[in-house]
């Protein structure tokens, strides 16, 4: 196994309502200052398209982050200070697969992780609110296979530490949608925020060290400074 496919990194942000939706205001006024509308013009799909902050595209230059269409140092220097400016709680899972495997771990990897989650969404919530869990659409079989695996945590098993009872009473619904909507006119930009999380994230377990979009953005994990076991969590 290559070092560099060793860790499966999923992360959560965890939202108020008045902060989603100041969070998204934010968003989409960055976006409309370097596209017009925030949309693009999709060479692939023939027609014109949301933005949508995807990590690996503002990486690698690619699409309507190209260096030809906007200012990409600016807009790196925009996007870094909104992202600073948001107001959410961080918490995410890493998984060690080489561990994991050499350990006889055989569940579904993706569904120890969102468990792991799950309780550290609880932990972080209060205990009066409740609220929606939002995730990835990552395929149809992929999908339902974990809403499955879902619907028996929160109705029946629980997890190893919160109870199917407790679950029940935090959580009022699970959606999975895609990073786009079906006429690709507008994104879902809690998605767009934790995937711009997730990967510095992911870097830090990979590595060890903190990057500079990691220590943006360090303060909101769960537990900060002290974040480790609590925001930040890897298995085995």
């Amino acid at each position: 196994m290559l070092e560099e496919e060793k860790y499966f990194t999923i992360t959560g942000c965890i939202f108020t309502k008045k902060e989603y939706l100041k969070s998204r205001e934010e968003i989409e006024k960055l976006k409309t200052k370097y596209w017009e509308d925030g949309m693009f013009y999709d060479e692939k799909l023939n027609k014109n398209k949301a933005v949508c902050f995807h990590s690996r595209d503002i990486r690698k230059h690619n699409n309507c982050f190209n260096d030809k269409l906007i200012n990409y140092e600016e807009f790196m220097i925009d996007l870094t200070s909104v992202m600073k400016n948001i107001d959410c709680k961080i918490i995410s899972i890493s998984i060690n697969l080489y561990e994991y495997l050499k350990k006889g771990y055989t569940h579904n990897v993706y569904n120890v992780a969102f468990d792991f989650l799950l309780e550290r969404y609880i932990y972080a919530t209060k205990s009066s609110k409740k609220g929606l869990i939002m995730l990835e659409a990552r395929g149809k079989e992929e999908d339902s296979e974990l809403l499955k695996h879902i619907a028996k945590v929160i109705n029946k098993t629980g997890t190893k530490k919160i109870s199917s009872k407790e679950l029940k009473y935090k959580i009022k619904g699970v959606y999975f949608n895609p990073k786009w909507n079906e006429e690709y006119s507008s994104t879902y930009v809690g998605l767009e925020i934790t995937d711009l999380f997730s990967y510095p994230i992911h870097k830090y377990i990979k590595r060890s060290n903190k990057d500079r979009a990691f220590m943006t953005f360090e303060d909101k994990i769960v537990g900060y400074p002290n974040y480790e076991k609590k925001g930040i969590k890897k298995f085995p």
